[in-house]
């Protein structure tokens, strides 16, 4: 389908539908064809095919971002210094 209409339906502007062919999350032929055949040409694109990719890099996001919080979390709680019964008892009764 035709950019200004891809973009329509991806719910995003044409210029960032054209960033993302540009910088790679697109690529040519899963992505998107060159209607003519020739690059600089008018580019038809793969509203499916988008759509799984935002999919599983959506995914990745939420999950990096998930592991990286529970990195943090264990982290803050390894600073944290704990005393135990026994080692309290030992203190006092030595």
């Amino acid at each position: 389908m035709p950019e200004s209409e891809a973009a329509k339906l991806l719910a995003i502007k044409k210029s960032t539908i054209r960033t993302m062919r540009r910088d790679g999350r697109l690529t040519p032929g899963d992505h998107y064809i060159f209607a003519t055949g020739t690059a600089g040409g008018p580019v038809v694109y793969r509203i499916d095919a988008i759509r799984k990719t935002l999919a599983e890099r959506t995914i990745a996001a939420v999950q990096g971002k998930d592991s990286r919080r529970k990195a943090e979390l264990e982290r803050r709680l390894g600073l944290i210094e704990t005393y135990g019964e026994e080692d309290h008892l030992k203190k006092e009764g030595e």
